[in-house]
């Protein structure tokens, strides 16, 4: 649809005096020289994209997914960890004749929500690192292999523990009190603590000769389906005591030491999905978007033939993109209680650098061209593109190919602002999230790019 406006502006003015000597011109400005603005709506191809895997390093809270989600529609989510702790280098245990004594061994693992059932029991095993420890300079990815790091077996297994993503014990005031923050705690065995114990004594030099004595552990859910938990902090806690004199009396100090996971070290996420291809490009009315990897669209926008209607509509002008917007509705809108969340952010990024941005986790890029973003608004059920500066940079350049075609991957993200509230970089989301969209066949109400251009 293209619809065409010309601008003239023109003033008449007709005065008539007493003589021929005191009349006043018509001025007309030449209809060549008139604004023209034109309004089109162009509709593109879309189709439904799986991405294997997204960046497996845990870089901030809310990125240790662990646990397991089963949905009807999109399919089953799994996420498992592998995680280092840091030692604390240069600390110094009491010396022999403080008689120093191992307590207990506590693995801790804080979380500030979840995404599921409350009440649904989950199991959680822990697995010691027997064969390697992730290498900090290496790049991994969701689908690594854990059987690189760890022997997943009777001998590894370090313990396991039964859980639900609320305690079920807690009345509702103790609840309250905890505001949102939840611990998991697990006690290793005194054979376990022991050897930890005599291990901390002598590796706190330097983190790779703690890594080699004590290389991390595997996290994973053996049964539980219907929780995932957003884990932002993970510990390690050595309690002991020893004893000295004071005042000529024997008196004994309790004190721990924590091994942190941290940025220090690494923490890798193993996301697999299962069941995705049930749907993918079985209704080419609608696309599917999941998280994190999973289904991220491509669409084609047909930027060859966008170039050839605005130089057909307004030839031998001066160009300007005024307005360009890529909608996407939002159908088959699920408002049950546990229905997975609707991503809250899309990416719109060029093929060509979708690989990068995924393998890097993150990305400044939103002051040039090459991407762009759009909220979800959940009173219109849509997500708003603005790629003006896209469509821009295309029609102005040298002479293309009327066929061409340019392609995008849409990816649900995470967006970080500063203070100032300038939005400073963006990353993959990893929370489960899933979505279905109305795809560039849709008959009812297709993606769709609404093109406003001018030329003066």
């Amino acid at each position: 649809m293209k619809r065409t406006i010309i601008l003239i502006s023109a003033a008449v003015m007709l005065m008539t005096a007493c003589n021929d000597d005191n009349t006043v011109g018509l001025s007309i400005q030449p209809p060549q020289d008139a604004i023209t603005v034109v309004v089109d709506t162009f509709n593109f191809a879309s189709s439904d994209f799986a991405i294997e895997a997204v960046s497996a390093q845990c870089v901030d809270s809310l990125s240790m997914l662990l646990g397991e989600y089963q949905s009807q529609k999109y399919g089953t989510t799994k996420a498992e960890l592998i995680v280092q702790f840091m030692p604390p280098i240069g600390h110094e245990f009491p010396d022999s004749t403080y008689n120093p004594q191992p307590d207990s061994l506590m693995l801790l693992m804080y979380y500030n929500s979840w995404f599921g059932s409350t009440t649904e029991p989950i199991e959680l095993s822990m697995y010691e690192l027997n064969k390697s420890t992730p290498d900090y300079s290496t790049q991994y990815f969701t689908n690594f292999d854990i059987s690189e790091f760890v022997d997943a077996n009777d001998n590894q297994l370090m313990g396991k523990k039964i859980i639900t993503a609320i305690d079920q014990t807690w009345s509702d005031s103790v609840l309250s009190a905890k505001q949102g923050k939840y611990l998991i705690k697990h006690k290793f065995s005194d054979t376990q603590l022991q050897r930890f114990f005599d291990i901390s004594k002598n590796t706190y030099s330097s983190i790779n000769d703690f890594l080699n004595e004590f290389k991390g552990l595997y996290i994973t859910t053996s049964y539980g389906k219907s929780t995932m938990l957003y884990l932002n902090e993970i510990d390690l806690r050595l309690f002991y005591h020893y004893t000295y004199k004071k005042n000529g009396v024997d008196t004994t100090a309790n004190t721990y030491i924590t091994y942190p996971a941290n940025k220090e070290v690494r923490q890798l996420n193993r996301i697999t999905h299962v069941g995705l291809d049930n749907i993918m490009n079985k209704t080419d009315s609608v696309n599917y978007i999941t998280t994190a990897g999973g289904i991220y669209p491509k669409v084609t926008l047909p930027l060859g033939k966008i170039r050839k209607n605005v130089h057909d509509s307004i030839p031998n002008k001066i160009l300007k993109i005024n307005s360009a917007i890529l909608s996407l509705e939002a159908t088959e809108i699920d408002s049950s209680a546990n229905a997975m969340g609707v991503p809250p952010v899309l990416l719109l990024i060029n093929v060509t650098e979708y690989e990068e941005f995924l393998k890097s986790n993150y990305t400044k890029a939103v002051a040039d061209s090459t991407v762009a973003v759009a909220m979800y608004n959940s009173t219109t059920k849509e997500y708003v593109f603005d790629i003006a500066r896209m469509v821009s940079n295309v029609v102005n350049k040298a002479p293309l190919d009327f066929d061409a075609t340019v392609e995008y991957m849409l990816i649900p993200v995470d967006v970080f602002y500063s203070s100032a509230g300038v939005l400073t970089d963006i990353r993959p989301q990893k929370c489960l999230g899933a979505v279905t969209v109305r795809s560039g066949n849709n008959h009812d109400s297709p993606m769709r790019l609404e093109l406003v251009y001018s030329g003066f």
